[in-house]
């Protein structure tokens, strides 16, 4: 495809299958959190429910399936939301960022 036509979403699923892009974060005491918007190498960004964002560091995750299971129960994740409007973490390797210091 061309860039910047139009894809869907079972496209890009298809193409990146390992991905966890939009899947749904749920506690381990089965509460929604969200879904994840951006991955990195060790962190996922999950939009939620009133405007809430949480920056998760992928090993807090214990299980992958349909949704994203994180070890902590609802009321534990909260230590991780941060401001919505904060910059999103970067996706540049770690490698690269010490190459250009």
């Amino acid at each position: 495809m061309a860039p910047g036509s139009n894809i869907d979403l079972a496209t890009y699923e298809k193409k990146y299958p390992r991905s966890l892009f939009n899947k749904g974060v749920r506690s381990q005491d089965e509460e929604h959190l969200g879904h994840v918007m951006k991955e990195t190498q060790d962190k996922i960004v999950v939009w939620g429910h009133h405007d809430w964002r949480f920056d998760f560091p992928k090993s807090a995750i214990i299980a992958v399936g349909r949704n994203v299971i994180v070890g902590m129960d609802y009321k534990d994740a909260f230590k991780y939301k941060v401001d919505r409007d904060a910059p999103l973490p970067d996706v540049t390797p770690v490698e690269k960022l010490r190459q250009k210091q």
